[in-house]
């Protein structure tokens, strides 16, 4: 038995064959998992003890080959080939055998002390087909397991596969079946192997790897080349090796090596594979014959979205006046007990008024994770890029950008910023990560859901918040047509996708992805918006107004820092129908979007002055300053304008801190909020719509 106690595992898998899901239930943790790619864009770690080993998991990046074009694809092959881990744990998914092993199919070239975990097995089962474990372990030389991931099967055999593969400090049947490239092949890597040995710094990799990759063109194993000192020689020699393979076999290295993987793997599966029963129907197939059909797709997919805010309005309503009773008891009953003074007006106006408004939406917000959770598990949200695919390409992008706007849709626009590192090219990768605020995310959700449920009779709220939704994406792809105009085309890319099986919801992973998304935006409520509260209390209950001197009837709020800055921002907001208090509000909004509503919340209070606290609703519904118009205008405002710090930070950082594109974001968005609802309100106002 090894001394050495600690082991590091790298999870290495497709996309959509359940890497984040095995990480989740080998660690506990609570990595966030999805039915389609861009879930994992960076490597995660975690460490566990067992049975004396402290073990550290790595979930890397989903990746279909070790030829990586996108940045997390190069995560990936990066910490793979520094070899800086035990073993490999290759995830595949067992519905589609032999695209994973187009994988395996490099990562044992290098590498060996590798488990293969057979992950879906279930499906493989429902297709009426099974898989001879003792055959392949056999023929790939490497322990196989099967396992359910979703439903917790098989997991701990992974743990003890860990141990004993680490301890036998070898990988024990060493009959392994290789991929046997053609002799042309062979004989031009021989031809290369030699003058690249000659460089100390590639003895790390095996024999005739880095010759390989070169005749597959790959772009970092090229720019390595480039730095040796007989860079001229390689290079030479490869290009003779490329113009001999391709006069061979009239087509590049490349597509010959990549067909020679694959023949490999078509020669596995042949062999494990095995049918159990007579060929079912295939339930996905089926479903995918209307979701998928090139007439209903778009309107599918509109009714799953006017879906999801059907449920959520009407399900979370009785809870929402349930939580905004409580919070508006607890506001009073403070009010009754303390003195008059700030400290008072501080926990009243400031703390339950301004945290309050955020937290009685939660149970709104948790339906909505719920409603988006069950479409993501089911597999329904992966085919929404395929469906959306050819509308994106009529505005410069592909389907695969979508996967990005409907992350922020799922919570927040900063995972829908990172998971663009998914997209090969800058180009598009640059445009999605520009368009992706627009989306309504979790954060400026309650405030539409406030204004909307003030303004617009019941039975036409999830009509209207739908059609919020379709114009954020129309936003997107209007500012996306601006942007393919503007950015030159330097490179193509393709829109491939793997699409999952179809699968009934488990209500503990329903529950379970609810939880997780809702608390963090209950942790925010505790965090930062309840110290954006207390600020903009601050701000509005400071200078005091003298007692002393001949001011005239100048209110606190008038008198205040707020106050003050209100009115030189005034004159900006007047033209869309907005006074200064509500130009303060939507500035607070840069910090978290929920701090639109806890700013109004504390505005309110400061105003009321009074020791029964009121609905927030009922205040904006009386107020002379609102009317259902310019409630519209606001959420348009809303919708377009700068998106939180957060979002604006990881937008610097994934454009490599390029500050023109981060001034075009922020000033450009505000810039056209603005005009957006200029129209908007100048239209509505010579209509004589929604004045009163």
């Amino acid at each position: 038995m090894p001394e050495n106690k600690n082991i590091k595992v790298a999870l290495v898998g497709n996309p959509n064959s359940g890497k984040s899901t095995i990480f989740n239930s080998l660690t506990g943790a609570t990595q966030n998992v999805g039915n389609y790619p861009g879930i994992t864009v960076e490597r995660k770690e975690y460490t566990i003890k067992y049975n004396d080993y402290n073990i550290t998991f790595v979930d890397l990046p989903g990746i279909y080959s070790l030829t990586a074009h996108s940045n997390d694809e190069i995560v990936t092959k990066n910490f793979l080939i520094n070899k800086n881990f035990d073993i490999i744990v290759n995830i595949i998914d067992s519905s589609n055998i032999e695209r994973s092993l187009y994988l395996f199919s490099q990562i044992t070239e290098f590498y060996s002390s590798i488990i293969i975990v057979l992950n879906m097995i279930d499906i493989l089962k429902y297709r009426g087909k099974q898989i001879d474990g003792s055959k392949m372990e056999d023929l790939l030389g490497v322990p196989v397991l099967a396992t359910v991931a979703n439903k917790n099967i098989g997991i701990t055999n992974i743990l003890a596969s860990i141990v004993a593969t680490f301890e036998n400090n070898k990988v024990q049947k060493q009959t392994r079946a290789k991929v046997d490239y053609t002799d042309v092949i062979k004989e031009e890597i021989n031809k290369l192997t030699p003058l690249i040995q000659t460089n100390s710094e590639f003895s790390i990799f095996p024999k005739n790897w880095v010759s390989l990759k070169l005749l597959e063109n790959d772009t970092q194993t090229l720019n390595l080349i480039k730095n040796t000192q007989n860079k001229d020689k390689i290079l030479q020699q490869l290009q003779k090796s490329i113009n001999h393979i391709k006069e061979h076999f009239n087509q590049p290295p490349g597509v010959i090596i990549a067909e020679t993987r694959y023949g490999f793997a078509n020669s596995i599966v042949k062999t494990i594979l095995k049918n159990s029963v007579k060929n079912k129907i295939d339930i996905t197939e089926a479903i995918d014959t209307f979701v998928l059909n090139k007439y209903l797709a778009i309107p599918i997919f509109a009714l799953a979205m006017y879906m999801i805010f059907k449920f959520t309005f009407t399900f979370s309503e009785p809870l929402v006046n349930i939580f905004d009773i409580f919070f508006r008891w607890i506001g009073t009953l403070v009010a009754n007990i303390l003195p008059s003074g700030q400290l008072k007006s501080l926990i009243i106006d400031g703390i339950i008024s301004g945290v309050g408004s955020v937290l009685k939406f939660f149970p709104l917000v948790l339906f909505m994770f719920f409603a988006i959770a069950f479409f993501e598990d089911s597999g329904y949200m992966a085919r929404t890029a395929l469906v959306m695919d050819k509308v994106m390409s009529k505005f410069g992008l592909g389907g695969k950008s979508f996967f990005p706007l409907m992350l922020s849709t799922n919570g927040c626009a900063v995972p829908g910023i990172l998971a663009a590192r998914t997209l090969e090219s800058n180009r598009a990768r640059l445009i999605t990560i520009f368009v992706v605020p627009f989306m309504i995310c979790g954060a400026k959700f309650p405030v539409f859901a406030l204004i909307i449920s003030t303004f617009i009779p019941i039975r036409y709220q999830t009509l209207t918040m739908f059609i919020m939704y379709i114009l954020s994406i129309a936003v997107a792809l209007s500012v996306t047509k601006i942007l393919d105009k503007i950015i030159p085309v330097t490179e193509m890319s393709h829109f491939v996708i793997e699409l999952p099986p179809y699968h009934v919801p488990t209500l503990k992973g329903l529950c379970l992805k609810m939880w997780e998304r809702g608390w963090l935006y209950v942790k925010k409520a505790g965090t930062l918006i309840l110290f954006a509260s207390i600020l903009i209390w601050a701000a509005f209950a400071y200078p005091r107004v003298p007692q002393d001197k001949n001011i005239g009837t100048v209110s606190q709020m008038n008198y205040s820092f707020a106050g003050r800055v209100g009115d030189l921002l005034e004159p900006v907001f007047k033209p869309i129908g907005m006074d200064k208090n509500i130009a303060i509000t939507l500035i607070s909004g840069f910090a978290a979007k929920e701090i639109i509503v806890s700013t109004l919340g504390t505005v309110y209070s400061i105003e009321e002055g009074t020791t029964q606290i009121k609905s927030l609703k009922d205040e904006i519904k009386n107020d002379k300053n609102w009317s259902p118009l310019k409630g519209i205008t606001f959420l348009i405002f809303c919708l377009i304008y700068m998106p939180c710090i957060s979002s604006v930070v990881v937008f610097f950082k994934e454009t490599n801190y390029n500050c023109k594109w981060l001034l075009a974001m922020v000033l450009g968005n505000t810039l056209l909020a603005w005009v957006c609802s200029f129209i908007v309100f100048k239209l509505g106002s010579f209509l004589r719509i929604g004045i009163c």
